[in-house]
């Protein structure tokens, strides 16, 4: 195929008289290929009556008015004449910045030197209007920004560019200025790389890409030239690139250094998920497993994908079993480093670790071996004592070394460690039911989320989820179904933060049992059990959620039976007779399942001796949160409702709905729908509660979405009494059964069970069962 015809070259006579008017003898042409340098010494030495000198050799002195030398790309000159230096003679020279001639620079401090650059070689508007039409001018220009070489073909091809740009313009630059160009591709210029190349390189940008990609694969083959690469990778703070390159060349112990320069175990944090596990890929197994620093990051790593007996076993493996001993460790810290006693502060997070006071000021004491300046290591200390007052439930406490942390991490200037701090204010202000306050937190989390230099898609959904409860806790379900609709795959794949799986599991079973189905509810908690194999709280956390679930669809025994089943000291018998025990609970999951039993027998035995007395205890427990304490107190109005005391139900829930009203959190209240509904069907309850505007609002809400006017035993002319048995029979209970766990005869039962049958027009067990699952009593 023949080459593009070339134009006829611009006459650059104006560019002419400019060089011949210039008063210093000494006039250098000094820029990169494609400028047009040799064929403006060609028209200016035509314009003299003599020839180009194109040779490395010096131009022998002659009687010429003006001498014209072109130097060779590539070559090395000898030096320039004695004559030109001192002023005595004239000398137009043209080069590439890359070639060096000698006593150039004595000339320059002798005051005889010219240099002209990229910007006095560009051809401008008025010298296209000379040469074209103006319109066709202005075209030209816009096409080219000047660049003679873009001027000299009618359209060269981007292969042909790009092989062009890659051996007259990259090849020779040093490794910092390809780097710079690297970066100001991207976005990101730097004083190293030259304005003017730059504006010049601006029209070329996706031949300049292939160009580059080339001309460092290259370079990255000869280990010499990959050295200086790196080096100039981790100048430009392209940490990832200078540790991949040094480990291509086998270079680990410079991999390891720019690691450490990079963040270290932090680097994660730094840079990014992607980059941390690609810079651990690249180092060896022998060589990781023989760095402390590797072995954290490796144990990290590990933890951030659930793989807690992966993460102990290679810390036992370079530090001896030992560490996996947290007592013994914070006993006898002296034996260890003090980054690692800080990694093992972190590494309590993700184990079973339940930590006493005495524990804790032990692993405060590590506090004072940290340096005051050291930010990000004393940042993730109190990150982690953040984690254990969440799940102790101190959460004041919580939110002091949370503003600690986030000092910390201000100043260390990481702003995705910063994110997860406020990511947590919020949780901790949701766990408080104090939805208005949650969201400035996640507003905050979105700003330190914004100033994340790299992708971190993980972290966006993370915060789409907390946005979506926030929505949810104010009566706002549909953002949270669209999370659990689209996101939800990736969310449960994504790193393990305990806390924030705790936060997943409440809310996103909450609202697929409410807005799809118990079934739904029940499989999004399965695809969570994966987790229990490494870590037991996982395990336990969805166990006693499930059993939470089922009570909401009134499948009452079978929620009874799975919490009974688990082997703990908190069971129904203990419940039963706790008093001020409830009080001084402190686990956060044996104050879960003790809520479970307690809601279990509020719903069962609601006239039951001395449960007001227990009831009380549990809501004065300062561990509960706030929405837990929300639920206790709608538990309680129904009980005061049940035994006949309308005006403490009336005013107890009026506080409750007001509370609500005030910290914007509904969906507490929405998940005790089963109390709720009997409480405002009352008349004299439900039109005390509408004399209060707030209380208005949220009943509003909560009938929105789908808090029945009535109960629906009621709706189909059943009895509380008839409601209650018929559901126990859907759940496969004996008549036996539900005489001793109602505190009735069976004869009562069979009574029940009669009326429910001939109000529903059935003559059976099983037709009774089908018709209450088909009017939703039971789902």
């Amino acid at each position: 195929m023949p080459s593009a015809p070339t134009r006829p070259h611009i006459d650059r006579a104006q560019k002419r008289r400019e060089l011949l008017a210039v008063t210093e003898t000494v006039v250098l042409l000094e820029a990169p290929a494609g400028m047009g340098k040799s064929i403006l010494l060609a028209q200016l030495a035509e314009e003299l009556g003599t020839s180009v000198y194109r040779s490395a050799a010096a131009p022998v002195e002659a009687s010429l008015p003006v001498t014209v030398w072109d130097i060779p790309p590539g070559s090395s000159p000898d030096p320039l004449p004695e004559a030109f230096v001192s002023g005595d003679r004239r000398i137009i020279i043209a080069k590439r910045p890359e070639t060096v001639l000698p006593s150039l620079d004595r000339a320059a401090v002798y005051g005889h030197v010219r240099r002209l650059g990229v910007s006095e070689l560009l051809i401008g508007r008025d010298e296209l209007r000379q040469a074209m039409p103006a319109r066709l001018a202005e075209r030209a220009f816009q096409q080219s920004r000047g660049w003679p070489i873009l001027l000299g073909r009618s359209s060269p091809g981007e292969e042909e560019m790009a092989r062009f740009l890659a051996s007259e313009l990259l090849a020779p630059i040093s490794a910092v200025e390809l780097v710079a160009l690297a970066a100001w591709l991207d976005g990101n210029p730097t004083p190293v790389a030259s304005s003017e190349l730059l504006a010049l390189l601006d029209p070329v940008r996706p031949a300049l890409r292939h160009a580059l990609a080339a001309e460092l694969a290259a370079r990255r083959a000869h280990p010499q030239r990959a050295a200086e690469l790196a080096a100039a990778y981790a100048g430009q703070g392209w940490m990832t690139d200078a540790i991949t390159t040094w480990q291509a060349i086998g270079r680990f112990d410079e991999a390891s250094a720019v690691y450490a320069a990079g963040g270290g175990r932090f680097y994660l944090y730094r840079h990014g998920a992607a980059a941390f596990d690609r810079v651990l890929a690249g180092f060896p197994s022998d060589y990781a497993l023989g760095n402390d620093t590797l072995v954290m990051s490796l144990a990290m790593q590990a933890l951030k994908h659930g793989e807690v007996a992966r993460a102990r076993r290679l810390l036992a493996d370079r530090f001896g079993s030992g560490i996996n001993d947290f007592h013994s460790v914070f006993t006898h810290r002296e034996k260890y480093s003090t980054d690692l006693l800080a990694f093992r502060v972190v590494m309590l997070i993700y184990e079973d670790y339940q930590l006493t006071d005495e524990l804790f000021e032990q692993v405060f004491d590590t506090l004072g071996d940290l340096p005051l300046d050291d930010h990000i290591v004393r940042g993730s200390f109190y990150n982690s004592v953040l984690e254990f007052y969440i799940r102790g439930r101190r959460l004041a406490a919580a939110e002091d070394v949370a503003q600690r942390a986030l000092y910390h991490y201000e100043q260390a200037k990481v702003p995705m460690l910063a994110f997860y701090i406020s990511l947590h204010q919020a949780l901790v202000r949701l766990l408080m039911g104090d939805a208005n306050n949650a969201r400035r937190h996640a507003e905050q989390a979105a700003r330190y989320l914004h100033a994340i230099a790299f992708d971190s898609p993980g972290d966006e959904r993370l915060l789409a989820l907390l946005n979506a409860c926030i929505d949810y806790e104010g009566g706002k379900p549909e953002p949270l179904a669209r999370f659990l609709s689209t996101e939800l795959d990736d969310f449960v794949h994504g790193e393990i933060w305990p806390s924030l799986i705790e936060f997943a599991l409440h809310y996103g079973s909450q609202a697929l049992s409410e807005h799809f189905s118990t079934l739904a509810a029940r499989n999004f908690l399965d695809r969570w059990r994966v987790y229990q194999i490494s870590n037991r709280q996982f395990g336990l956390m969805i166990e006693l959620r499930e059993a939470a679930i089922l009570q909401n669809a009134n499948r009452w025994q079978e929620a009874a039976e799975k919490i009974a089943a688990l082997a703990t000291r908190i069971t129904r018998s203990w419940v039963a007779a706790a008093g001020e025990e409830l009080e001084r609970l402190k686990d956060r999951d044996e104050i879960v399942q003790a809520m479970i039993w307690l809601r279990h027998i509020v719903y069962e035995q609601p006239t039951r001796p001395h449960l007001e007395r227990q009831l009380g205890f549990i809501i004065g427990n300062l561990n509960l949160t706030g929405r837990q304490r929300l639920c206790a107190e709608v538990w309680l109005a129904f009980v005061h409702k049940r035994q006949r005391n309308l005006s403490r139900a009336r005013a107890l829930l009026q506080k409750v709905f007001e509370e609500a009203a005030r910290l914007g959190a509904i969906a507490p209240l929405a998940e005790e729908r089963v109390f709720l509904s009997e409480l405002v069907e009352q008349q004299r309850i439900g039109e005390y509660l509408e004399i209060s505007a707030p209380v208005r609002q949220v009943l509003r809400r909560l009938r929105d979405g789908g808090l029945p006017n009535s109960a629906l035993g009621a709706q189909n002319g059943l009895s509380r009494r008839e409601t209650k048995v018929l559901m126990m029979i859907s759940e496969g209970s004996s008549n036996k059964f539900i005489a001793n766990a109602l505190g009735l005869s069976e004869a009562t039962v069979k009574f029940h069970l009669s009326n429910a049958y001939r109000k529903l027009g059935c003559k059976r067990r099983r037709e009774a069962i089908s018709a209450a699952r088909a009017l939703g009593l039971v789902s």
